[in-house]
């Protein structure tokens, strides 16, 4: 009998709401029918409506909660790192959002070894150039927006184009990432693996009510689209369709409406010659 894949999303920003971007993950796969463990640092002040929260949505959580102060111990970060020492080898790793104050970016790389050395793969979708880091261990996917992808290529203050956007994409991929999913906001997305490059423009929603969980909501359906074998043309339009009507919902997309928007989505294989 074949091992079950599992899937750990993991959050390491304890704020006071119950919003992470770890959580939103396993959220949106649990809507697309696939199973996720949630974990990571929260705040002792909501872990317990976190914990509620997750499961009145059936999904299996597991935090370490810090217990004084905003600041989070090392002694928690090394909690984690040992617990996530139950993956095994083709599980998935997912680490996204931001780090709490007491967490230094090159946790990162701490948390990646972990999974590198179980042979899990690894997603992950953070701000810090600590990523470029990484890439030697070759992440099964990497999501930046264009303002990270502008900063991890030293091009804060430049106005970039698309082609250059999607080369530099192609740069983490060569640097050894699997896959690049780039998100490009009110203008769609790109994928780009060594294959190929796929692209496709977002399609019209009436208005955008709130963008927060958008790049999740993308992520995830990209992620499941993957695990479920779909073709990368029509995982990328699933996936630009369910972030496009979490932008004009009040929070995560319910995926009633996303069929509507996928018609619009037309995603295309691009040569980066033509990717203006």
């Amino acid at each position: 009998m074949e091992d079950i894949v599992l899937i750990y999303t993991v959050t390491l920003d304890p704020s006071e709401s119950v919003v992470g971007k770890g959580i939103n993950i396993s959220l949106v796969l649990k809507k697309l029918g696939i199973e996720s463990i949630a974990t990571g640092i929260v705040n002792h002040k909501n872990v317990e409506q976190v914990a509620e929260e997750l499961d009145k949505a059936e999904i299996e959580n597991q935090f370490i909660e810090q217990k004084r102060g905003i600041k989070i111990t090392a002694k928690n970060q090394q909690k984690l790192l040992d617990y996530l020492k139950v993956l095994k080898a083709g599980d998935i790793l997912v680490i996204a959002g931001g780090f709490a104050k007491g967490i230094d970016p090159v946790y990162l790389t701490d948390l990646a070894k972990v999974a590198d050395k179980k042979a899990a793969g690894l997603v992950v979708d953070v701000p810090y150039e600590n990523v470029l880091d990484i890439l030697p261990m070759n992440p099964l996917l990497i999501k930046p927006n264009e303002t990270e992808l502008k900063h991890w290529f030293e091009k804060d203050n430049q106005k970039v184009t698309t082609k250059e956007l999607i080369n530099m994409a192609h740069d983490l991929v060569v640097k050894g990432a699997q896959h690049v999913l780039l998100s490009l906001g009110a203008n769609g997305a790109a994928i780009v693996n060594m294959m190929d490059a796929l692209m496709a423009h977002a399609p019209e929603i009436e208005e955008v009510v709130d963008s927060t969980g958008s790049g999740d909501a993308l992520l995830g359906t990209f992620l499941a689209g993957m695990l479920k074998g779909y073709m990368p043309v029509k995982n990328l339009s699933d996936a630009i369709a369910a972030g496009s009507d979490t932008a004009q919902s009040d929070w995560l997309t319910d995926f009633r409406t996303t069929p509507a928007l996928q018609k619009q989505v037309i995603a295309r294989r691009i040569t980066f010659e033509e990717a203006e």
